[in-house]
């Protein structure tokens, strides 16, 4: 059954109107037979189709509503039938779509009020912001120990650091618009610094890991470009980085705060291959094609072994054989 527009917002009105006008709750629920139930219940047919046509935003929009005139999360009896049954259908569960619609997921009368929610959202984007801060300043993502009352504080929110960092949108583009830098006109002997650094990358087949470089070396450079990362930049690099950084690390646990030395399993991270050989950049450009042709990757298991195999050797996992494609996509070589 197709349901037109200017049907649905026909019956979308109507609706919301009952929905207003109603003290009960669960009104027109038990009569199968009626007109209202025929029209919006999810068991019939006209139901089903006018539901499938609601954007997700107007069902969270309800919420955010109801929350308003209650002052706090609703629980599902105090919201109408009708529009409690597609919320619950469209998002799985009603914690799902509180958390979606921006709301606490403890509902009803014991719940946070919401006055209390906008607070505490606030100083959640207050800590996130002392996050990027940091972020920008030590040009890397920031560990725990770094920001050690940050860590304490930001613990009600997240129970992990990884998705502090996540929150805080801190991922490689925010360090290419906030964080790096071409430095033009380079000293000679830093301009040869960055050489044998290349040189490195090349044999390495990635950029080096920091703990990598001479002692000497990785001081001058550092010093003069501020950071490694935007001494990779001036040779147009990136650092090795871990696919799900700091989602291990609790908020707020003091034996996270001890330094760890750095991490020398590629494994689980994402870094550009550098200097891959003829095979190597065949394969990739096998990947790339398919991506442009698909609009996605393929499924390891979908593709010949022995193909998967090099890629695996050469690039470390299967996992940054696709990663490859975010470098050329943006390159375009």
């Amino acid at each position: 059954m197709e349901i037109k527009q200017e049907q649905k917002e026909k019956l979308w009105k109507e609706l919301l109107q009952k929905a207003c006008q109603s003290t009960d709750m669960d009104w027109g629920i038990e009569e199968a037979e009626g007109i209202f139930y025929q029209t919006y219940a999810l068991e019939t047919e006209l139901g089903r189709a006018f539901y499938e046509t609601i954007e997700d935003e107007k069902l969270l929009e309800i919420l955010k509503k109801r929350a308003q005139e209650l002052g706090r999360s609703p629980a599902k009896k105090e919201v109408f039938w009708v529009l409690r049954e597609y919320i619950r259908e469209r998002f799985q569960k009603w914690p799902y779509a509180l958390k979606k619609a921006g709301l606490s997921k403890a509902a009803g009368k014991g719940g946070k009020t919401l006055l209390k929610q906008q607070e505490e959202a606030r100083e959640y984007q207050m800590l996130l912001q002392a996050v990027r801060k940091e972020a920008k300043e030590i040009c890397r993502i920031p560990h725990p120990r770094d920001l050690p009352k940050i860590s304490i504080q930001v613990a009600k929110y997240a129970d992990n650091w990884g998705k502090v960092i996540l929150d805080a949108g801190i991922d490689e583009s925010f360090f290419q618009e906030y964080a790096v830098y071409k430095i033009k006109d380079l000293e000679p002997e830093y301009v040869d610094d960055l050489s044998e650094i290349l040189e490195l990358a090349k044999g390495l087949h990635r950029a080096p890991l920091l703990g990598e470089l001479p002692e000497t070396l990785k001081k001058r450079v550092i010093k003069r470009c501020g950071s490694y990362r935007n001494t990779l930049y001036q040779i147009d690099l990136e650092p090795v980085k871990k696919r799900n950084p700091f989602f291990s690390a609790k908020t707020g646990d003091a034996e996270n705060l001890e330094k760890k030395g750095h991490f020398t399993n590629l494994q689980n991270c994402y870094y550009q291959v550098v200097n891959p050989d003829a095979q190597t950049q065949e394969d990739l450009e096998q990947l790339y094609q398919y991506w442009k042709e698909h609009g996605e990757m393929p499924d390891r298991k979908a593709v010949d072994a022995e193909f998967r195999k090099r890629l695996q050797q050469s690039c470390g996992s299967w996992a940054n054989a696709l990663y490859q494609i975010h470098y050329k996509d943006i390159t375009g070589e």
